[in-house]
C-alpha cells in the first residue's frame, strides 16, 4: 500500500478493493485489520445504500455517551457557533398509586442514538409528522438492526424501551450561528421530539406503535436533515463514539469548500463529540473508532495523524456504494498509474464521465427515460402507485435538484422504494 499504511483502515480496504477485489481485501485483514473492521466493510459494500436521516445540529452536537452522575439534570453542548441543550423534563407516572411528576433522566449510550436516527429518517422520508414503529417492540427493535432481542431487566429490549422514554420526554433547545452562504443562522427553543410522551405505557409491556412529532421540531428537521447510509448505522449502532464521529463526518465533510480543507483543534472535536476524557485518552479513543468507521463511510478523508484535525471535502455517506476517483484524495496513486479496479462495474475512465441528469419531473407513466425508474417502482414496490412513490421520493431527497449520474439516481431510487413498500405493508398489517 505504500504510504498508505498509516491511513485508516476503510481507506486501505478500498484501494484493495479497487486493486484485486474482497481477495485482496481480506488479504490485508489478516495482517493490517481486525474482524469487525472487515465484515462491517464488506457488509457496507455489498449492500445498496439506504437513506437515513438527522437533525445537522444533532450530527455537531452529541448526546452523553454513559449515563451522567446526576442525569436529571439538562446536557449542554456548546462550540462556538453551535449550542444544544437537553432538558429531561418531569413526566406524569404512577408511582405506588399515587401520580406523581418524575424525570425519567437524559438519554445516553448508542440506544437512543440508533433510536433517533430511525425516527427522524421515518419522518423524512415519509413527509409526515407520525412515525410507525411497527406492531410490537421485537420487531421494531430487529428494525433497527437488533437480531437478537432479549427482555429482562438488562435485555436489549428493556434497555433501548428505558432510552426512548427518556429521548421523547425530553425538550430541546437549538441554536445555531450560520457564518456561511449555505449555513443560515437559526434558533429553536423549548421544543419536544413528539407532542406526547411515548413509549413504553404499562407494566405488561404494551408499546406504543405511532409517535407524532412536534410540528415545530418537524419542520426544522425538513429544512436541516443530514443524508446517511442506514446501513452503516446497523454496523455501528453497539458504539455510541463511532456513531457519533460518522454522523458529524457525514454533516461536515460534504460542506467543507475549500480543496485545503479545514482544521480544527481536538479540544473542539472534543465538544462535538460530548467527550470529557483527558486529550490523550480521547485522540487514542477517535483514533481506534476511526477504523470502524472508516469502513462504513471509506469516502470520509480525515487527517487524525497530528496535533491537529484536518478535515478534507469528501461525498456525503450516499453518493457512492464504492469508492472510486474519490480515493485518490487519501493518498492513491495518480489517475495516471493508479491500480484499476477488478470489478468491471466499477471501472472509469478519467476522460470520460457520465452525464449528470435531474431526477426525472412528473409522472414516470411517461417518457423512454421514466419508463427505468417506473419498472423499478413496479417490481419492488408492488402493489403501490408508482406515481406516488416517486412524488415521497422528490419530497423527502436532499438536494433533489443537484444533478447525479443516471446510474446513482437508480440506486437510491431502488433503496427508497423498497423501503416505502415495507413501511406501507406494516401499516397495512397492523
Amino acid at each position: 500500500m505504500n504510504g498508505d499504511q498509516h491511513k485508516p483502515l476503510g481507506h486501505q480496504y478500498a484501494l484493495a478493493m479497487l486493486n484485486g477485489g474482497e481477495a485482496s481485501v481480506r488479504k490485508l485483514a489478516t495482517t493490517a485489520g481486525t474482524q469487525l473492521t472487515l465484515d462491517a466493510f464488506l457488509r457496507v459494500q455489498d449492500e445498496e445504500p439506504v437513506p437515513a436521516f438527522l437533525h445537522s445540529a444533532l450530527c455537531a452536537m452529541s448526546l452523553p455517551t454513559k449515563r451522567p452522575k446526576d442525569d436529571t439534570l439538562p446536557i449542554v453542548r456548546e462550540d462556538g457557533k453551535y449550542a444544544l441543550a437537553i432538558n429531561p423534563r418531569p413526566v406524569l407516572q404512577n408511582v405506588n398509586g399515587k401520580s406523581v411528576m418524575k424525570s425519567l433522566g437524559v438519554p445516553y449510550g448508542a440506544y437512543p442514538r440508533v433510536a433517533l436516527i430511525y425516527l427522524l429518517s421515518q419522518a423524512v422520508m415519509k413527509q409526515s409528522r407520525d412515525v410507525y414503529l411497527g406492531r410490537n417492540f421485537t420487531e421494531w427493535m430487529r428494525r433497527l438492526g437488533y437480531q437478537t432481542v432479549s427482555y429482562g431487566p438488562r435485555g436489549t429490549a428493556n434497555l433501548m424501551r428505558e432510552q426512548v422514554d427518556r429521548l421523547l420526554a425530553c425538550e430541546w433547545q437549538i441554536r445555531w450561528d450560520g457564518t456561511e452562504a449555505d449555513d443560515n443562522a437559526f434558533a429553536v427553543r423549548d421544543v419536544k421530539i413528539s407532542n406526547e410522551y411515548a413509549g413504553s405505557l404499562d407494566k405488561n409491556g404494551s408499546f406504543a406503535r405511532e409517535i407524532r412529532m412536534s410540528e415545530v421540531f418537524y419542520s426544522h428537521l425538513v429544512d436541516h436533515a443530514v443524508p446517511l447510509n442506514e446501513v452503516a448505522i446497523r454496523e455501528l449502532k453497539g458504539t455510541p463514539t463511532a456513531l457519533d464521529l460518522y454522523t458529524y463526518l457525514a454533516y461536515r465533510l460534504p460542506r467543507i469548500g475549500s480543496d485545503k480543507g479545514q482544521i480544527i483543534s481536538w479540544d473542539q472535536l472534543a465538544k462535538h463529540l460530548g467527550n470529557e476524557a483527558d486529550s490523550k485518552r480521547f485522540r487514542q479513543t477517535v483514533r481506534e473508532t476511526m477504523q470502524l468507521v472508516s469502513a462504513v463511510y471509506p469516502n470520509a478523508n480525515v487527517d487524525l495523524s497530528g496535533k491537529k484535525v484536518i478535515l478534507h471535502p469528501s461525498p456525503a455517506p450516499l453518493e457512492r456504494k464504492l469508492v472510486g476517483p474519490h480515493l485518490r484524495l487519501v493518498g492513491a496513486a495518480t489517475p495516471e498509474t493508479a491500480p484499476t479496479s477488478s470489478v468491471p462495474a466499477r471501472r472509469e475512465s478519467p476522460k470520460i464521465s457520465e452525464p449528470l441528469l435531474a431526477f426525472p419531473a412528473g409522472s414516470l407513466g411517461f417518457g423512454t427515460r421514466e419508463q427505468v425508474f417506473r419498472s423499478i417502482g413496479l417490481s419492488k414496490g408492488h402493489p403501490w402507485a408508482v406515481d406516488a412513490m416517486a412524488d415521497a421520493f422528490r419530497a423527502g431527497f436532499p438536494d433533489l435538484k443537484k444533478p447525479r449520474p443516471e446510474k446513482e439516481w437508480l440506486r437510491v431510487w431502488e433503496a427508497f422504494v423498497i423501503r416505502y413498500a415495507e413501511r406501507r405493508a406494516n401499516r397495512a398489517d397492523d
